[in-house]
């Protein structure tokens, strides 16, 4: 009782058609899941890939070197050679502690030079003189009013005590009611100078601004062109710039 019985292939199943490819069994065959492919097809691919990479990268690098594009470190040669050139320049021009001593010795002993032929050589005056008599001339008309008799007398007394020197070296300015205020200027001092003629160019109003700030007066300013002219020659470079041309260049 316990044996099973073995019945025999019937007709119909040894008959029936063998099963159709995948792709024409149609939709309800598509529905079943996928087998999943061994995972050795998937580790081939993606060495081969890297193969294909290594031999692109070393195909372009020879194609730059060979006469394509030019690599970028192409210029660093270029640049290193110049630098090369320049530094020997540079280095020439280093010098050593004893003889930049020695020139530093040399440049005080010009300068001592200079300042012993500038003591020695006596200072010579180009012109020295009081204002210009024609400012009196109009407080005296104004002598015949009561109100003109203080500015005459102030004019006056200008004449008396207002001296101006002019010499290789400075400006002098003497002035005040006593004549006892003195202001002394070098050339190296001014900033720039301004003027305005008088009575045809007789004589002329001159301001001279200095670089502290102070601004030094010269009314009536007699033999005007010889004088600014000379001032004017011995300013630096940046003061005439600023300054009034002379009478002669500024009057053609």
């Amino acid at each position: 009782f316990g044996s099973r019985v073995r019945h025999p292939p019937s007709l119909s199943s040894s008959l029936a058609p063998p099963p159709l490819p995948s792709l024409l069994r149609g939709p309800a065959s598509a529905m079943q899941p996928a087998r999943r492919r061994p995972i050795w097809g998937l580790f081939a691919l993606a060495l081969l890939a890297a193969l294909l990479g290594l031999s692109g990268r070393r195909s372009g690098g020879l194609s730059s070197l060979a006469g394509g594009r030019p690599a970028p470190r192409a210029a660093r040669p270029a640049a290193t050679a110049l630098r090369a050139a320049k530094r020997p320049a540079k280095r020439k021009q280093k010098l050593s502690l004893a003889e930049a001593l020695d020139r530093e010795k040399e440049r005080k002993q010009e300068q001592e030079g200079k300042k012993d032929e500038a003591k020695l050589a006596p200072e010579q005056t180009l012109w020295e003189g009081p204002p210009s008599s024609t400012e009196i001339f109009a407080p005296f008309l104004s002598c015949f009013l009561v109100i003109g008799i203080i500015p005459f007398i102030a004019a006056v007394n200008r004449q008396f005590r207002v001296k101006y020197k002019i010499t290789d070296r400075r400006v002098s300015v003497t002035s005040g009611w006593d004549g006892k205020d003195v202001t002394e200027f070098s050339y190296q001092e001014i900033y720039e100078m301004r003027y305005g003629l008088r009575w045809l160019g007789y004589c002329a109003d001159m301001r001279i601004n200095l670089r502290d700030g102070a601004k030094v007066e010269l009314f009536g300013l007699l033999n005007f062109e010889q004088n600014y002219q000379y001032i004017y020659e011995r300013c630096d470079q940046d003061a005439r710039r600023r300054s009034d041309k002379p009478p002669q260049e500024r009057y053609k």
